[in-house]
C-alpha cells in the first residue's frame, strides 16, 4: 500500500507540474521574450530611422538642386536677351545691358541677388545655393555655375 500511496503522490505532483507548465510562462521564459522583442523593435526602429534620415537629406539636395537650376535658367535667360555684358562684370558679378535697362547678379549672403534698376529682387533663400561663378571666355560668352551647374551662354543681340 505504501508504493501505491508513493505512486499517486509522484504521479499527482507530476500532473501539477504539468497544469502549471499548461498555465502560462514562468518568469525566465518571459523575461527572455521581452528581451528578444526589445532588441527585434530597436532594430527595426533604427533601420528605418536611418532610412528616413537618408531620404530627407537625399529630398533636400534635390530640392537644392532644382533651386540651383532654376536661378541659372533665370541667368541665362537674362545673358540670351542682353546687348552686352558691361566692363564692371568679375567672376561674382554679372552686370548685363538689357534694353535700356542694367542688370546685375550676384550673391549676397549665399543668396542670389538680382538687381534690375534700383529694384532689387532675390531668387533665392539663403544658403539654397553655395556658389554662384561667373567666367568670360570671350566677348559675348559667359559660362556661369550655379551650385553645381554650369551653363554656357552667348549674347543673342
Amino acid at each position: 500500500m505504501g508504493s501505491e500511496a508513493a505512486a499517486a503522490a509522484n504521479l499527482h505532483l507530476a500532473e501539477q507540474a504539468r497544469m502549471k507548465r499548461e498555465n502560462g510562462l514562468t518568469l525566465v521564459e518571459l523575461i527572455i521574450a521581452l528581451t528578444l522583442f526589445t532588441v527585434l523593435a530597436g532594430s527595426v526602429f533604427y533601420a528605418f530611422g536611418s532610412e528616413l534620415r537618408l531620404w530627407r537629406k537625399i529630398a533636400e539636395k534635390c530640392q537644392r538642386e532644382q533651386v540651383a537650376n532654376l536661378a541659372a535658367e533665370r541667368i541665362c535667360h537674362d545673358i540670351r536677351a542682353a546687348s552686352e555684358i558691361l566692363a564692371a562684370s568679375a567672376s561674382e558679378e554679372l552686370q548685363l545691358r538689357v534694353g535700356s535697362e542694367n542688370i546685375s547678379y550676384r550673391l549676397v549672403n549665399y543668396k542670389i541677388r538680382r538687381q534690375k534698376g534700383s529694384s532689387i529682387a532675390y531668387l533665392t533663400n539663403e544658403r539654397e545655393v553655395e556658389k554662384l561663378i561667373f567666367s568670360y571666355s570671350s566677348g559675348n560668352l559667359v559660362e556661369v555655375t550655379v551650385g553645381d551647374f554650369c551653363s554656357r551662354v552667348e549674347i543673342r543681340n
